[in-house]
């Protein structure tokens, strides 16, 4: 007949592995990143998610680590920012920034970041 039922629209969204990743990772706008102290240095953070984050490399080698702890600036949110965590590079790319990931994060702790992204993509989208 002539009145076929029409696939929902959800149905045609499609997802790339890589956009999804980015769907949870927030890029910080140039020079608006946090400072985080990495194995003795002073880094900006370039973006983060509740997964890990990344910065420029000075000298690092994949597989350094270390324990960082920063305090977010999480919109809408009361109670403690504080993130403390093991941070290991696991790589760095052509354009020498370091991909690390978290390690040792509590739940709360995880649950804080993804709160922290989401908040911040809000805001951008807000403004």
């Amino acid at each position: 007949m002539f009145w076929k039922k029409k696939k929902p629209e959800t149905d045609l969204i499609r997802y790339d592995s890589e956009d999804l990743r980015l769907a949870f990772r927030y890029h910080f706008k140039e020079g608006q990143g946090f400072p985080v102290t990495f194995n003795g240095k002073k880094v900006t953070v370039l973006d983060i998610s509740a997964r890990g984050l990344a910065f420029k490399n000075q000298g690092f080698q994949p597989d350094d680590a270390d324990t960082i702890r920063f305090s977010l600036e999480v919109p809408n949110y009361r109670g403690s920012t504080l993130v403390f965590a093991g941070l290991r590079i696991l790589t760095i790319d052509g354009e020498s920034v370091c991909h690390c990931v978290f390690e040792n994060c509590p739940p709360e702790q995880n649950e804080l970041l993804h709160k922290y992204v989401l908040e911040m993509q809000k805001d951008d989208l807000a403004h």
